[in-house]
């Protein structure tokens, strides 16, 4: 499993606060040469910050209204589903198993909402990734393993170059 962004790094190694929303590609192999999926996971605090201040940068108002009812309801997981909008974007579907839309198209991508945790570490990773694991690829993992993870050197010196200079 790797984990796209820096920002998750400096949050485990204490550089800044835990993020809130991630990218996670999850593999079969150690050489990431088999992908399985590819997920947006966003925790209960992103989602009440998307909707009480980013509604004018979000265009899509279902997705919207999916965040609502999720932080109202009573579910601690829930997947959003982005479907191909036309016949060009076919070769985007996901692999793996998902639910089809009413043109029997698979999503091009899938947002986890989770109130598992407030924040990504990497405990909270790996418990949605054995959830993810099971719930569309049907295959129970015992063990997750962060690919391509950086030392507590690299991870401060990316942080120092490339974050704290615009957090300030």
């Amino acid at each position: 499993m790797n984990v796209r962004h820096w920002l998750f790094w400096y949050g485990v190694y204490g550089f800044c606060n835990k993020s809130a929303n991630d990218e996670i590609t999850i593999y079969a192999d150690k050489e990431k040469c088999k992908r399985l999926g590819y997920f947006d996971l966003m925790t209960e605090p992103c989602l009440s910050y998307i909707l009480k201040h980013e509604l004018d940068r979000v265009d899509d108002e279902e997705f919207c209204e999916e965040i609502e009812a999720f932080l109202q309801g009573e579910e601690d997981v829930y997947y959003s589903y982005s479907y191909p909008p036309n016949e060009k974007e076919l070769s985007r579907q996901v692999g793996h198993s998902a639910p089809v839309n009413d043109k029997g198209y698979k999503p091009v991508y899938i947002t986890i909402f989770s109130k598992l945790s407030a924040a990504w570490d990497m405990y909270a990773i790996e418990r949605v990734v054995k959830i993810i694991a099971d719930d569309f690829l049907h295959i129970k993992v015992e063990r997750i393993e962060f690919l391509d993870m950086p030392t507590y050197e690299e991870t401060k010196v990316s942080y120092e170059r490339d974050y704290a200079p615009y957090v300030g």
